[in-house]
């Protein structure tokens, strides 16, 4: 498998939410506000991550 997925992110990446984000944010070298999608992608990537768990951990 490529080390890194096509919509970014690396493919160890725990969620495709979290690939996501990570590729957003590792574009830039200055810390920053979050935009409103990345927000909204860090909130979905806790909810899968969550999900995950809560399936893995019955």
């Amino acid at each position: 498998m490529d080390k890194h997925l096509k919509s970014g992110g690396n493919s160890g990446s725990v969620t495709p939410s979290t690939a996501l984000l990570n590729q957003k944010l590792a574009t830039l070298n200055a810390p920053r506000m979050l935009t409103p999608s990345e927000i909204v992608l860090l909130r979905q990537s806790k909810q899968e991550i969550a999900a995950r768990y809560r399936a893995t951990h019955k």
